[in-house]
């Protein structure tokens, strides 16, 4: 029995391993999105005063300066940009191995629970990517181990950490403060669990959260239904999708019954203070990965119902299976037109010394971190491209208009043309 239970944990560890491996390859070999590229040309390539004195729904601060240091000492580009990412990534799934063996033991529904909160098509992407989500969920999963075990400082840390990796965070660091203490009757150490977090995210946001207005938190949803649908849905399968959005709340009601502890409450403060905050405060609903917080949780609630019902183990892997089926090794999903903006910027070179360029937004921003890494400084900035603006060449992402242009070379993976006149 030990023995079985041992190859359980090792086949979790060696999956995990797998995925771990993935992500760098993506990070590795994959084209930088319109966000990475924002965040590099806001955030890390200026001086490091700019960087702590200025704020954007794009500036996960912690992350943005960890960027900024590995560029510093490994030069800019897609890897070395990705490498905080990476770092998340680690701290996220080992932490996840470490939750499921206290949730479920060594066995093949932690194993199931594992690969699962591993590879979700909400979450994969955002373990290679250069945003602050990966570190923030390592850090809020690490939170939850700890004050599990009640390591109280030490679970304060990581939650302070994951607000200070992306401030929207703050939402699930707040409603697993409280589930712990409530859950484990341990309003005695409230202020060991909120103290040295709520000073670590200080320390990090204070000085740039001082220049936030109420347009700085602009990226969501007018309406819960769509903020939802943005979490509950399987890229290029459509009924898989329709599926999900059925059996996910009937799953996670059971599984919150079931559960009634942290993991149940935690679900439940996260709904009330979003609600609150669009309510009170005007914050637009969720939007897909500003939610994602809520992922992880449901993975662990539904987990709860496969404990108690066996085949629905099944029904975790399923979900596992269709997330890796969907997942497209160099093209992350919500920004799969720029998937081939590192081609498009050598075939530029190839075609022209010193070319004017117009692109689609966003893809400018893409091109023009190209522009920087590459050592392309000479050329012309990237401008957007506009009716009429005048240039060499045309950078159009699938679906816009092109009158009066011919095609030089069009990309089949992400369907940008390369156009002049």
């Amino acid at each position: 029995m030990e023995r079985t239970s041992s190859n359980w944990s090792n086949a979790a560890a060696a999956a995990l391993a797998a995925v771990f491996a993935l992500h760098v390859w993506r990070a590795a070999t994959a084209a930088i999105t319109t966000d990475e590229a924002f965040t590099f040309t806001a955030f890390v390539a200026p001086p490091l005063l700019q960087v702590l004195t200025s704020y954007d729904a794009n500036h996960h601060v912690l992350h943005s300066l960890l960027c900024k240091l590995t560029v510093a000492l490994l030069g800019a580009g897609e890897f070395t940009l990705r490498l905080p990412a990476l770092l998340g990534a680690a701290i996220y799934l080992t932490g996840c191995r470490r939750l499921a063996l206290a949730s479920f033991g060594a066995t093949p529904l932690m194993a199931a629970t594992c690969l699962l909160l591993a590879v979700h098509s909400g979450l994969i992407d955002y373990f290679s990517l250069a945003r602050g989500y990966s570190l923030a969920m390592g850090f809020l999963v690490w939170g939850l181990v700890l004050s599990n075990e009640e390591q109280w400082e030490r679970a304060s840390l990581c939650f302070g950490r994951a607000v200070a990796s992306n401030p929207v965070f703050v939402i699930p660091a707040a409603a697993a403060i409280v589930a712990a203490l409530r859950v484990q009757r341990a309003w005695r150490q409230a202020d060991r669990l909120i103290v040295p977090g709520a000073v670590a995210a200080l320390v990090v946001l204070a000085l740039p959260l001082s220049r936030a207005t109420a347009g700085n938190f602009y990226l969501g949803y007018d309406t819960p239904w769509k903020s939802l649908r943005s979490l509950l849905i399987f890229p290029h399968q459509a009924g898989a999708s329709a599926v999900l959005r059925v059996l996910s709340p009937l799953l996670l009601v059971v599984g919150m019954w079931l559960e009634r502890g942290v993991y149940s409450l935690m679900f439940g403060l996260c709904v009330v203070l979003v609600t609150a905050l669009h309510e009170w405060a005007g914050m637009p609903w969720p939007y897909g990965r500003t939610g994602i917080y809520f992922l992880p949780v449901s993975i662990l609630l539904a987990a709860f119902v496969a404990r108690r019902f066996r085949w629905a183990t099944l029904l975790l892997v399923g979900v596992a299976v269709i997330s890796l089926v969907t997942v497209r090794p160099q093209v992350y999903t919500e920004w799969e037109s720029e998937a081939d903006s590192r081609q498009v910027m050598e075939t530029l070179r190839q075609l022209h010394a010193r070319p004017r360029v117009a692109a689609s937004q966003p893809m400018q921003f893409g091109l023009e971190f190209y522009r920087a890494t590459m050592k392309l400084e000479t050329w012309p900035p990237v401008v957007e491209f506009t009716e009429g603006v005048d240039a060499d060449f045309y950078v159009i992402s699938p679906g816009q208009p092109r009158k009066g242009l011919r095609v030089l070379r069009r990309f089949p993976r992400s369907g940008v043309e390369i156009l002049a006149r």
